[in-house]
C-alpha cells in the first residue's frame, strides 16, 4: 500500500542590489580633520543598515490550473513590500516577522514568469515557471444503480510539465481529499499510466466500488495524477460525478 509524502518545495533567492557607499576623495594628513578616519570607518556600517530583501518560491513550479507558487520576501524593515509579475503589480504585502508573502493567481498560463518585489529602495527578482499539465476523463458525469452489475469503464489520458505522461499512478478521492493517501476513507481506486499516457478503470474497480462503497447518492471525485509512489508532487482532473440509484 503506497502512502504519500508531503509535498517538496524548491527555492531560490536573488539578492538585491544596495547602493556602494560613497567614494571619498584624498585629502593631505595636514589638512584632514582629526575625525575623517572615523567617519570613514562608519561608512559600510551605514551602507549594511540600509534595507534588504531576498525572494524565496515555496515550488520549483507550479501546474496550470491549479494553486499558484507562494513567493515569499525576507526583508530587514518595516512596512509593505509591493510585489509584481511580468510587470503587472500584485498588490503590497504587510511585513510580518520580517517576512511578507504572495500567493500568484492560479490562471496564468503555462511559461515562465519573473517575479519582482521592491521595499524601499532595495529590489528583488525571482523566476517561475508554470508548466502545461492536464489530467482529463472521457466522461465526467454518470448515473448507475447499485442493483446493478455491469458498469461503464472509465479512461482518459496524463500530460505533464508539457509532455504526454510514460508512466505514473491515477488516484481517485472522494471530494477530492488525498490526505493519507491510500488509507483514508476518502481512498477509492488506483490505475497505473501507460506510455502513451493513458488510463483506464474498469467498470467495476471504479463505479463498482462507488455504487458498493459509498451507495445511494451523489458523489463528486476527482482523478489525481503522481509521477511516482512519492506523492511530492501531482495533478488532479475535473470533478467527476456519480450518482447511484437504487
Amino acid at each position: 500500500m503506497r502512502r504519500f509524502a508531503t509535498l517538496a518545495a524548491a527555492s531560490a533567492a536573488s539578492l538585491a542590489l544596495v547602493a556602494p557607499a560613497a567614494v571619498l576623495t584624498a585629502t593631505t594628513a595636514s589638512a584632514a580633520p582629526s575625525s575623517a578616519s572615523a567617519s570613514t570607518a562608519d561608512a559600510p556600517t551605514v551602507a549594511a543598515r540600509k534595507a534588504k530583501i531576498k525572494l524565496k518560491k515555496s515550488k520549483a513550479g507550479t501546474h496550470y490550473g491549479l494553486a499558484g507558487n507562494k513567493i515569499t520576501a525576507q526583508v530587514r524593515g518595516k512596512g509593505k513590500v509591493t510585489f509584481s509579475v511580468n510587470g503587472t503589480k500584485l498588490g503590497k504585502k504587510k511585513i510580518k516577522k520580517g517576512k511578507a508573502s504572495v500567493r500568484l493567481p492560479s490562471d496564468l498560463a503555462p511559461g515562465t514568469y519573473k517575479v519582482k518585489a521592491k521595499f524601499k529602495k532595495s529590489k528583488a527578482t525571482i523566476k517561475t515557471v508554470v508548466w502545461d499539465s492536464a489530467l482529463n476523463v472521457n466522461t465526467a458525469v454518470f448515473t448507475v444503480s447499485a442493483a446493478g452489475y455491469d458498469f461503464p469503464e472509465m479512461g482518459g489520458q496524463v500530460k505533464f510539465k508539457g509532455k504526454i505522461a510514460k508512466k505514473g499512478w491515477v488516484d481517485i478521492y472522494l471530494d477530492g481529499k488525498n490526505k493519507g493517501g491510500s488509507s483514508s476513507p476518502n481512498y477509492c481506486c488506483m490505475a497505473s499510466v501507460s506510455a502513451d499516457g493513458t488510463f483506464n478503470f474498469s467498470g467495476y474497480s471504479f463505479l463498482g466500488k462507488v455504487a458498493e462503497q459509498w451507495g445511494v447518492g451523489t458523489h463528486q471525485f476527482r482523478a489525481q495524477y503522481t509521477p511516482t509512489a512519492s506523492f511530492s508532487d501531482y495533478i488532479y482532473s475535473q470533478w467527476i460525478t456519480v450518482t447511484v440509484t437504487p
